[in-house]
């Protein structure tokens, strides 16, 4: 039912009608009102106010007929109105009243209410400010006028008028209260609808914070009581006794259970919950939210501790499920403030009225004699912890949970009951969010409050239940476990044993899976580690045995029932009790406990071949932490005979099974059982079996290169545990045992290399290798030499030659003049002939080295008296001592001794040259065969060659094969074509050498061979590559071949150099000599075809260099990555030690050839790989100095683009003369390529670095800057270049210098204007790339220029860049989109130009261009250009005004006056349009408030336009407020909330009358309007909601029901029939689940005002749902609509 309106465009009396008088009264109400639009100060008002009155008394009807009236009363109202603005004095306030008074004395109550619209709007919010003078003026108003209008007229105010009177009791001490507090008396009475009443009441305090306080002063004088009559229960529980048991009756349905409860209330308080009881919940939840003040949140929790308990039947019963959550964890989160006013309330309200029952009072038992904790349980805890459930779905909400339950932790009560339910819940939210350190802050705090019982309780149940051991892995890992001593002695040892116990029982099903196995041993690792052995008892202690029948799920049970009894618990006397009385195990049988369920896992594993490295470490830990027995108890061998007896049995079926091998850590863990544990307890020699079987087991591994660290490993393990001749007698026995020599190499390989520490256990296996060299017909005698040869290379001989001599310096006689009968001069024979053995091996490189190795200290001592420095000194002094002692007559030690002795003494030999030939035929033979047979002869022939072409070449004899003939020939393809059917390390070992050896005898032929020679090289090389990525044990080999290739390029290398040399040299004498120059250019042809000879020869050996450098970074780069993923993945049993060998070595390589030619290796590396491995190579090659490499990067760039260039760099300056360094790949590397690697190499150096390079880089720059046309090609990446090294420059001290800056500065100040000219020859796809160099030079042209922001120099830069680059670009067609990338930089260019004349001016006129500015909305790249430009010094709080000024806009008075204008052509109109989208662009990209000075001139400017007759204007206007909605705070807004709601009135109004008359309606302006107003519900703002909503919307509940009558213009709208029936093109409104929209956001344009019929007819009914669900307004979407209205 709506209420009429008066008209806003018909007067209230035809003017023809009007006698003299009334004519006269009319003119001066007209002249009255044109005074306030001069009113410039407050005493303008009071003499305007004066003026009205009296020009109102100028006219009173003289028939009873005939009833006074106001002319032009909306005009009258809207001046009233603005003389109540909060900046005016109380004197102006009170003369408005006077003025009211005689209006509403005249009119009378029943026009009154007809045009409640029009006067009551202004009146209301003058309590909330009204002076003490003022306010018993307007409370006589309010009890003589307003609260006696009609009660049909109240329900249409009761929201307003309760809003304006409660800020007046919000002062309790105010004299005034009693008059207001009657006032609101006298309303309710009036209004005669209590619900209603109530509703709006509830309301007010949800949407209306400033009036919260008073709404409170009312509800705590007059709430009425809703908890439940008792003898009105006792009634219910009669007729229905299971009412309170359950809600949930089939009997009742939920119609009947709320009006059974409502009937239990007192009939006062009966209207407070109906027809809605949801908002007397909001009320209470937007009360105690954390922006109130402490009063209000106080006497809110009074309110519900008092009227409202928690078993009330409104909470209990009428409120809904999702209510009473909020309402309960609101209440909760009031406790976090840390009040304890508040907090006490709190406990009060969840726990109930008093205990305290009253025994004549038999009917109250129903609430008084229920306890604390048991009320609580029953009415709230559900609720409570279903609510914090709901509220742990986010990092902030988790947060705040956690610390609600630490509250609840000062009330054992609540605590008791929720932190059980709730512990698992809250930490496994916050295990998801892990990652945050305050959500684990969070949780650490809550769980070091937490009861140890309720903890690990809860943990337990939950890890049987669900399976979760990520879950306990999480509370291990992040939580105070280790310093809880309570946790680590009671509760870590029980979840211990119940978790093997529960392992062991799945593993008996065969459950699980191996990985969740792995998991398993690493979570009980993790528990033992936390364990102190303090924990644990002897195992003598425990009463249980092992052959006892012990029953694992028994224990789980038992561990089940005590946990369950403590967790749950909430007596206290019993959870202190539990500790002791219902643990379910002694410690000493936990302990026993435990080792059971150790033993039955190891052996589990040890069976299944599985885990068992995991179980043993386990085992081995558990065992270190049980203490030892003590004396009394029975030896702790038999005690312990049960678990050794199983291990060992279980051990030896795994160490015999063919598995053992695939699962890399079976034997590991084995070996850790027997090394910490079995090994003292067992016997002998059962102890030397299973270290026989373990070692057997353990040699797989030892001769699998993969597999080797875990036998070093195990072997110092066992080392560590056993005596050393026991497992060197195991690892002898072996090596008897295996047959394959080269095994048995690897393995003493390992034992060498890896057990130097433990010495003792190579020795016997060392002397049985060395045997095989006891005959050179022994096919193992080669491969045992060779081995000889690899310690030779490594350096490690000497440890070889202790071991030998020192078995010969043990025997006595040595000291002695005589031999003895007992002597053991076999020993001595076997001793000298191992000896002998080894020196010949390797064509006396042994005997060389061992002529040159210095004695150990032992061996100095004992013969300090003679010479033996080294240990060929040492020997011939033993074999002299023993060939002179006295009764020798063993001929074979003798014979042996002598022929060590020519062994180490130099001798000659003959040369076989006429066999070279036959050998060579012979090689090649063998060599197809791949049989080891074959290999070996292969190598005898290849040491055979070697050996000859060395003393041919000692003794200065000449061989054939060196001539240029035939013989040559067919040497030169052998030594290419043989390599490529080399597949053994041995033979590449002697190919090497005799290659190594040849390459002295070619001399400068090596250029004709060289490059067959190293691609088959290089080849062989690749090929043993790729069977190392397969399967590895290939380095020996492939290192080899690298050396050889270092050696031909280092050879071949230093020939050309000398060539080189010579003919520079030869040139430069000849030089200054006249003649000479004659006669060099007579024999001009004989120099060229020298030249080009030895172009020819520098073109092979830069081809050579090619391949090595390709070959090398291909190793290096595979080597690099896979070493770093090994580290990365952290495994050990990923990692190749051969790959840091093979890193090393091509590395090394590299380095070579760096060293001879830096530019060509350089350049190759980019050519191949010119990415992040090539940058870290180029480090490790320069040695982190950079002066080393960029040079040449300068050198090649310059050489490149401009050949004759002059510039010298430090390595021209540096180099030898005659050093060339031209490229051989200048063609074929482009210097775009050369320059982007290099820009890539800078940013990779440190800033410091920078200083060693600077001169090369000036001389670079200068050479750039000089001849700039011939770099045209890489402009912009010489701009990144240069932007780069500056960068890193300006950061050091260096970089500041003078001198330094100056020489920047000058060549920069020229280059890059004349670069940035030819900025439009720049192809489309370079486009970006050139854009985006520029927009990163920007920030570094200040140093580059020497000059500061806005310096002539910066501004010079500055303006050429937007010249040439921008401004060309951005003049484009209004539709033609503008790239990101050009944006950017003009972004970039703004926040630096404030000073940049040309930049201003083009902003400036693109600003004011209209085609132009529908661009800014396509960007939002442009906002922030064009606000950085209105900020400029210049600009700033100058753009607006001027805007303003040229708008039109005009400040008048203290507030906005109104003055229409309807004199403007359609010319002026678009530009005041075109002006005011501008203003509104400005201040929509502007933070808050920026334009704070200019407020009041912008208010003014649209409230002028508003009533203007325009509708483009208005159109224009209505935008530009939304703007400074978004863009200004509320309380700027205060004084102007009758001004705008006003204008929205008049504009809401005036098309309400057009349809009434059916006139034509522009539909933009009234989507405008109607956006406007969306807006100001949306954003709830209380100076609007408040007092002036109700001329818009229904504001209370009548708007879901409309029972009671309505004025408000939207639902007066929605009444037409036009917008009863549903249309195609109708608006849905936008809904948002989280946060809420405006209505018609997203909407533009509409074709006809019938689409707006959604709108209409639902706005009020959704506002007030989006009140009930208290969302907040998304404000960053609001502006990104409000942006496309803009340019709409």
């Amino acid at each position: 039912m709506s209420l009429p309106l008066k008209p806003f465009t018909v007067d209230s009396t035809n003017s023809k009608q009007l006698d003299s008088k009334e004519k006269k009264f009319h003119t001066n109400i007209n002249r009255a009102l044109e005074r306030f639009d001069l009113v410039t100060e407050w005493a303008d008002y009071i003499a305007s106010l004066g003026t009205l009155l009296k020009a109102l008394q100028s006219w009173y009807p003289k028939f009873q007929n005939v009833k006074y009236y106001v002319p032009s009363p909306y005009q009258v109202s809207r001046r009233l109105t603005s003389s109540l603005s909060p900046d005016l004095p109380a004197g102006v306030h009170q003369k408005t009243l006077e003025v009211y008074k005689y209006i509403f004395e005249n009119i009378g109550l029943d026009a009154l209410a007809q045009e409640c619209n029009i006067w009551i709007p202004g009146i209301l919010p003058l309590m909330s400010y009204a002076s003490m003078s003022v306010r018993s003026t307007l409370i006589e108003v309010y009890d003589t006028f307003l609260i006696q209008l009609p009660s049909t007229t109240l329900q249409v105010l009761i929201r307003p008028l309760l809003a304006s009177l409660f800020p007046g009791i919000d002062d309790e001490s105010s004299e005034f209260l009693p008059l207001t507090l009657s006032l609101i008396e006298t309303l309710q009475k009036n209004l005669d609808d209590d619900s209603l009443f109530w509703q709006t009441c509830f309301l007010i305090m949800t949407s209306n914070k400033d009036r919260r306080l008073g709404a409170l002063v009312w509800l705590t004088k007059k709430f009425p009581s809703l908890n439940a009559i008792p003898h009105l229960v006792a009634d219910v529980e009669k007729k229905y006794p299971d009412f309170n048991k359950t809600k949930d009756d089939p009997k009742l349905d939920k119609k009947k259970i709320k009006e059974i409860a409502v009937s239990t209330l007192l009939p006062t308080a009966k209207d407070l919950v109906q027809p809605e009881p949801g908002l007397l919940v909001r009320c209470f939840i937007a009360s105690l939210n954390n922006d109130n003040d402490l009063l209000i949140k106080r006497g809110s929790l009074d309110i519900l501790l008092q009227r409202l308990h928690l078993n009330s039947p409104v909470i209990q019963n009428l409120v809904n499920e999702e209510d009473k959550k909020l309402l309960l964890i609101n209440c909760c989160k009031t406790t976090l403030s840390k009040d304890m006013s508040l907090n006490r309330r709190v406990w009060n309200w969840l726990l109930g009225p008093s205990t305290q029952a009253n025994p004549s009072n038999p009917s109250t038992e129903n609430t008084t004699n229920i306890e604390a904790s048991e009320y609580f349980v029953k009415y709230g805890l559900s609720s409570l912890i279903n609510g914090l459930n709901d509220l742990i779905t986010t990092k902030e909400e988790l947060i705040t949970a956690f610390k609600i339950c630490l509250v609840f932790m000062d009330r054992w009560e609540i605590g008791s009951y929720v932190i059980p339910q709730m512990f698992i819940p809250l930490l496994r939210t916050a295990e998801k969010f892990q990652d945050d350190s305050s959500v684990l802050r969070s949780a650490n705090a809550f769980f070091d409050a937490v009861e140890t019982n309720i903890i690990w309780g809860q943990i337990f149940q939950w890890l049987l239940k669900e399976k979760d051991f990520n879950f306990l892995q999480f509370i291990l890992s992040n939580f105070n476990i280790d310093t809880d001593e309570e946790i680590i002695v009671r509760h870590i040892p029980l979840i211990f044993v119940a978790l093997l116990s529960f392992f062991n029982i799945e593993d008996d099903s065969n459950t699980n899976s191996e990985l969740l196995r792995i998991q398993h041993h690493l979570l009980l690792k993790h528990l033992l580690e936390i364990i102190p052995e303090r924990a644990f008892l002897p195992l003598s202690n425990s009463n249980l045995n092992e052959n006892e029948d012990i029953n694992l799920e028994e224990n789980l049970k038992a561990i089940t029932e005590y946990y369950e009894h403590v967790s749950n618990s909430t007596d206290i006397n019993k959870l202190e009790s539990s500790q002791t009385s219902l643990y379910p195990f002694t410690t000493a049988d936990l302990t026993f406990l435990v080792v059971y369920n150790i033993n039955k896992m190891v052996n589990n594993d040890i069976l299944k071949g599985t885990n068992i490295n995991n179980s043993s470490i386990i085992m081995v830990k558990m065992f270190e932490k049980i203490p030892e027995h003590e004396p009394e108890h029975e030896p702790t061998t038999s005690k312990f005979e049960w678990i050794t007896v199983s291990l060992i049995e279980n051990i030896f079926k795994t160490l015999n099974s063919d598995d053992l091998y695939k699962q890399l850590d079976s034997i590991v863990g084995i070996v850790n059982i027997y090394s910490n544990y079995l090994s003292t307890h067992l016997t002998l020699l059962e102890s030397v079996r299973l270290l026989n079987m373990i070692i057997k087991s353990l040699w797989l591994y030892m001769v699998d290169p993969n597999k080797q660290h875990i036998a070093v490993k195990c072997l110092k393990s066992l080392s560590r545990s056993t005596y050393s001749k026991y497992l060197e007698a195991a690892l002898s026995a072996n090596f008897v045992q295996e047959s394959n020599i080269s095994r048995r190499l690897v393995v003493l390989e390992l034992l060498w290399n890896q057990m130097e520490e433990y010495a003792d256990i190579t020795k016997h296996p060392l002397e049985l290798l060395l045997d095989e060299l006891s005959d050179e017909q022994n096919p193992h005698y080669l491969t045992v030499s060779k081995w000889i040869l690899s310690l030779l290379n490594a350096g490690s001989t000497n440890r070889l030659y202790q071991i030998l001599t020192d078995s010969l310096l043990k025997f006595d006689f040595l000291q002695r003049k005589e031999i003895k009968e007992l002597d053991d001069l076999d020993m001595f024979t076997y001793r000298i002939q191992m000896l002998t053995n080894v020196l010949k091996t390797n064509h006396n490189l042994v005997v060389d080295n061992f002529s040159t190795e210095l004695t150990s200290l032992q061996s100095l001592e004992a013969w300090a008296d003679k010479d033996v420095s080294t240990y060929k000194n040492l020997l011939l002094n033993i074999l002299l001592n023993f060939l002179d002692l006295r009764n020798n007559n063993h001929a074979k030690s003798i014979r042996s001794s002598l022929i060590l002795l020519d062994c180490l003494l130099d001798g000659t030999e003959k040369n076989f040259t006429e066999f070279v030939i036959f050998l060579l035929q012979m090689f090649t033979k063998h060599i197809t065969e791949k049989t080891l047979d074959s290999e070996l002869i292969a190598v005898s022939i290849l040491d055979i060659i070697s050996k000859v072409l060395r003393i041919s070449h000692d003794n200065g004899i000449k061989l054939e094969i060196f001539n240029d003939n035939t013989s040559h020939m067919k040497f030169i393809d052998f030594m290419v074509t043989s390599i490529s059917q080399i597949d053994s390390t041995l033979i590449i070992t002697s190919y090497v050498k005799l290659l190594s050896e040849s390459i002295t005898y070619f001399g400068k032929s090596i250029f004709a061979i060289l490059l067959p020679l190293i691609t088959s090289v290089i080849q062989c090389i690749q090929r043993f590559f790729v069977l190392e990525k397969k399967k590895g044990g290939q380095y020996q080999s492939v290192s080899l071949l690298i050396g050889s290739v270092e050696e031909l390029i280092n050879v071949s290398h230093s020939y050309l150099t000398g060539d080189e040399n010579y003919s520079y040299f030869s040139g430069t004498a000849n030089r200054n000599d006249f003649i000479q120059s004659v006669v060099s250019n007579v024999f001009y042809s004989e120099t060229s075809e020298n030249d080009g000879k030895m172009q020819g020869e520098r073109d092979v050996v830069l081809q050579a260099f090619k391949q090595a450098i390709i070959c090398s970074l291909d190793i290096w780069t595979w080597a690099h990555n896979f070493s770093n993923n090994a580290i990365n993945k952290n495994d050990a049993v990923d990692i190749n030690y051969d790959a840091y060998k093979y890193k090393f070595r091509s590395k090394k390589l590299l380095e070579a050839m760096f060293i001879l030619e830096p530019l060509e290796v350089l350049e190759n590396m980019i050519m191949v790989e010119s990415n992040h491995e090539s940058i870290t190579i180029i480090h490790v090659l320069d040695g982190n100095k950079p002066v080393l490499t960029i040079p040449y990067f300068f050198h090649g760039i310059v050489q490149r683009y401009n050949r004759g260039s002059v510039a010298k760099f430090s390595i021209n300056k540096n180099s030898q003369k005659g050093f060339r360094t031209d490229s051989s790949l200048l063609r074929k590397l482009s210097g775009q390529r050369l320059i982007e690697f290099l820009t890539s190499y800078s940013k990779s150096l440190e800033n410091t670095a920078v200083e060693e390079f600077y001169s090369d880089f000036i001389i670079f720059f200068k050479e750039v800057a000089l001849n700039h046309t011939l770099y045209k090609d890489i402009y912009f990446e010489l701009i990144e270049l240069i932007n780069t090294i500056s960068q890193k420059l300006r950061t050091t001290q260096f970089g500041e210098q003078r001198k330094c800056k100056k020489e920047i500065s000058d060549i920069v100040t020229k280059y890059l204007p004349t670069t940035l000219a030819d900025f439009s020859a720049v192809s489309k796809t370079d486009e970006k790339k050139a854009f985006v160099t520029i927009e990163r030079l920007i920030e570094g042209i200040p140093y580059l220029v020497n000059d500061g922001v806005g310096g002539d120099k910066f501004n010079n830069i500055i303006s050429s860049i937007c010249n040439q680059c921008l401004v060309i670009r951005l003049k484009v067609r209004p539709k033609q989109e503008i790239p990101d990338y050009i944006l950017s930089l003009a972004y970039a260019i703004t926040k630096v130009g404030s000073k940049v004349k040309v930049w201003k001016e083009f902003i400036n006129d693109t600003f004011k261009d209209e085609k132009k500015l529908a661009q800014f909305e396509s960007n939002e790249l442009w906002g922030k250009i064009i606000y950085e430009w209105s900020q400029y010094p210049d600009n700033k709080g100058k753009i607006l005004n001027e805007l303003l000024l040229i708008t039109g806009s005009k400040k008048v008075g203290l507030t906005p006056a109104l003055i229409t204008f309807t004199s403007w052509n359609d010319s002026e109109v678009t530009i005041k349009c075109q002006n005011l989208k501008r203003i509104a662009f400005l201040v929509k990209i502007a933070p808050e408030d920026t334009y704070l000075t200019d407020f009041q001139a912008l208010v003014s400017c649209i409230c002028q336009y508003l009533v203007a007759k325009d509708d483009k204007l208005k159109i224009r206007c209505w935008i530009l407020l939304r703007v400074l909605l978004l863009k200004f705070s509320e309380s700027h807004f205060n004084e102007y909330w009758g001004t705008i709601a006003y204008c929205l009135q008049t504009n809401l109004q005036e098309f309400f009358e057009c349809l009434q008359l059916q006139q034509n309606i522009d539909c933009d302006l009234l989507l405008q309007v109607c956006k406007t107003l969306d807006l100001l519900l949306a954003m709830n703002i209380e100076g609007f909601s408040a007092t002036n909503e109700w001329l818009f919307t229904i504001d209370t509940i009548n708007c879901v029901y409309k029972t009671y009558p309505y004025i408000s213009l939207v639902d007066k709208i929605a009444e037409f029939k036009e917008y009863s029936i549903a249309q195609v093109g109708d608006i849905e409104l936008a809904q948002t689940k989280e946060k809420k929209l405006p209505f018609l956001f997203g909407v533009q344009h509409i074709k006809n005002h019938h689409q707006l019929r959604n709108f209409f007819n639902n706005l009020s009914y959704v506002h007030y749902e989006d009140i009930y669900s208290m969302k907040r307004l998304d404000y960053e979407e609001s502006e990104k609509d409000l942006l496309k209205d803009i340019f709409t």
